[in-house]
């Protein structure tokens, strides 16, 4: 083989090989930029999540004290219902007379 055919063939391979170095570079670039992102996306899941958790613990202890309310305050319901059944009972008295 000729020494210029050798170095044409040499100066091909060369090219490509430095294609190929551009495009990995690219790659890892994208790689990169999608572990970044991928990165940023847990962080946000992780604080949903947290706040979420958050939430619903809040929403089950009101539901607890509504629950321990209700079921202690039952006297309480009857004293206003008696209450208003007095008020309307002297409201039409008072509309009669």
């Amino acid at each position: 083989m000729s020494s210029s055919r050798y170095a044409q063939v040499e100066n091909s391979n060369n090219q490509r090989l430095d294609e190929l170095a551009n495009k990995l570079s690219t790659f890892r670039g994208v790689n990169e930029e999608i572990g970044n992102d991928a990165r940023a996306d847990s962080s946000v899941m992780n604080q949903l999540q947290n706040q979420f958790d958050t939430m619903m613990l809040k929403v089950r202890n009101s539901s607890s004290r509504l629950t321990r309310s209700i079921n202690s305050g039952n006297s309480i319901w009857r004293m206003v219902g008696l209450s208003l059944l007095a008020f309307f009972i002297m409201y039409a008295l008072f509309k009669l007379f």
